[in-house]
């Protein structure tokens, strides 16, 4: 007995051993590929994305060879590693073919849409490029492909598109989140299978709830609830609900404007009582999104922190290209609006009309450029006797010049008079007697170039305008909540207003 105990024994020491060296061999196998990956990857950036509006606007077949022009070294490395591959993990290498097809399918997907984005013309998929992409729908239900980032985001540039389409029909005219409730409905047509139908459900809602909010999705969350499988996913929508509903509690929610049948708010934060007997200054953010993604949401906790102050506090909801399928335009409409409902109800609130601040971060501080520069963007309901122009106004790596770089193409695209985008770009519209204005702006922006910003305070100057232009040396796009630089874009604030007599 003791003897077998031994020869037991020394197996297993043995077995442990040997998967040691094994997982050891292994690790030291990926290491070399992901280190030679890495390489062809920095490479393809380098060659890509700076390039993008030039490969884009190529003639399919053209853009097809340049693709897979693209492509070869990633196949030709994966090629090189599939014999060393092979004993320790058989599928490693045929899945990451799996992952370069799926990644460089994504780009051939998006290439009408951007083709049209760079040169104006709308063209389509030749039958033979359909075909090849069709090939992928039987892999939508296959669980398993869920652990890939590539296949999902191929899944989601594909359900992109058709969205895009369905979002068209009649059904949406009036739904005010007509992106996610097209996404709803087209779910269940590309996913049979309980495990993919109920991930994408939840991938769809859980990037509305944390990008638009919950308002009117009461329904959908039901739905979701009572027929999702995945109690991972059933609790996390749940929990994301119940926060986002929970929020709108505590404050004043009045609707400043119905348009297109539904309903636009502002979250208006009061002081108590001890504030009362004078007319407050009052601070209204604009979010940031690129005008396609936003919700009052995100400036509750400023708001809530300026209502401890004694400022009343608003925080906006407008118009956005994924949730309302609209363009900037009507967003500008919108703050405008907002400032002027504001005037008009000062008394009911005991708002100072001649101490309205507007800040915005990016696409929000945009908004609030357009508040006062934008004078013949206006909703047609609007009184226009009440001016949508603030007192002050403070942006945070703003949006200045829509004609400066690719990434505002899609706004003129989607405009029916392309040169309407001129009318709400705030560096085409500058004049003398704007109000007061801080500017702060990154020098490694990558969303908005600083050189943009730099010819904004230029010309803001010249014209004899207040600005303050503070330039952050190094500083990213999202200056707001990056912890290098966030301490300073509050101190160059407050800063700012108490020169003009806004006690904090």
């Amino acid at each position: 007995m003791i003897k077998k105990l031994i020869v037991t024994s020394i197996f297993y020491i043995f077995m442990i051993i040997c998967y040691g060296q094994s997982k050891q061999h292994t690790d030291t196998l990926l290491a070399v590929y992901y280190a030679e990956m890495k390489a062809v990857s920095d490479d393809f950036s380098k060659a890509y994305y700076p390039n993008r509006s030039a490969i884009y606007s190529l003639p399919e077949r053209e853009f097809l060879k340049e693709l897979n022009s693209l492509k070869q070294p990633f196949i030709q490395l994966a090629n090189k590693h599939y014999s060393a591959f092979r004993k320790p993990d058989k599928k490693f290498i045929p899945n990451e073919m799996k992952d370069i097809e799926y990644f460089f399918d994504t780009i051939l997907l998006n290439y009408p849409y951007f083709h049209e984005n760079y040169t104006g013309r709308a063209i389509k998929l030749s039958n033979s490029t359909r075909r090849k992409l069709n090939k992928h729908l039987k892999d939508f239900n296959s669980p398993e492909l869920l652990l890939s980032k590539d296949f999902k985001g191929y899944v989601e540039a594909f359900m992109r598109h058709q969205s895009s389409a369905e979002v068209k029909k009649e059904q949406y005219r009036t739904s005010d989140n007509k992106r996610l409730d097209a996404y709803l409905n087209l779910v269940p047509s590309y996913f049979t299978n309980h495990e993919c139908r109920d991930y994408w459900n939840y991938h769809y809602l859980h990037h509305h709830l944390e990008e638009f909010g919950s308002k009117n999705i009461n329904s959908a969350i039901k739905n979701f609830l009572s027929t999702c499988q995945n109690p991972t996913y059933t609790k996390a929508i749940d929990s994301l609900y119940t926060e986002s509903a929970n929020s709108y509690k505590g404050h004043i929610v009045e609707a400043y404007k119905t348009v297109d049948g539904y309903t636009l708010d502002l979250h208006i934060f009061l002081p108590d009582t001890s504030h009362s007997g004078k007319a407050r200054p009052t601070i209204v953010y604009f979010s940031g999104g690129s005008w396609t993604q936003g919700t009052p949401e995100w400036n509750f906790y400023n708001c809530a922190d300026y209502e401890k102050k004694g400022w009343v506090a608003v925080a906006v909801e407008y118009r956005l290209a994924d949730r309302h399928e609209t363009t900037p335009y009507e967003a500008v409409k919108d703050a405008r609006s907002a400032i002027r409902w504001l005037r008009m109800n000062a008394g009911r609130y005991n708002i100072d009309s001649n101490r309205i601040v507007a800040s915005g971060n990016s696409a929000g501080g945009h908004l609030v450029l357009s508040t006062a520069l934008a004078n013949e963007v206006n909703e047609s309901s609007d009184n226009l006797s009440f001016s949508p122009v603030p007192n002050l106004l403070l942006v945070n790596a703003g949006v200045y010049d829509l004609l400066w770089d690719e990434g505002t193409n899609w706004i003129s695209r989607a405009l029916n008079n392309k040169s309407m985008v001129t009318s709400i770009s705030p560096q085409h519209l500058l004049r003398k007697g704007l109000p007061p204005l801080l500017v702060i702006h990154g020098t490694n922006d990558q969303s908005v170039a600083y050189e943009s910003a730099v010819s904004f305070a230029e010309q803001m100057k010249q014209l004899g305008n207040e600005l303050v232009f503070e330039t952050l040396e190094g500083a990213p796009h999202y200056i707001w909540y990056d912890r290098r630089f966030s301490g300073r874009v509050a101190g160059l604030r407050k800063e700012f207003l108490k020169k003009h007599g806004y006690e904090l």
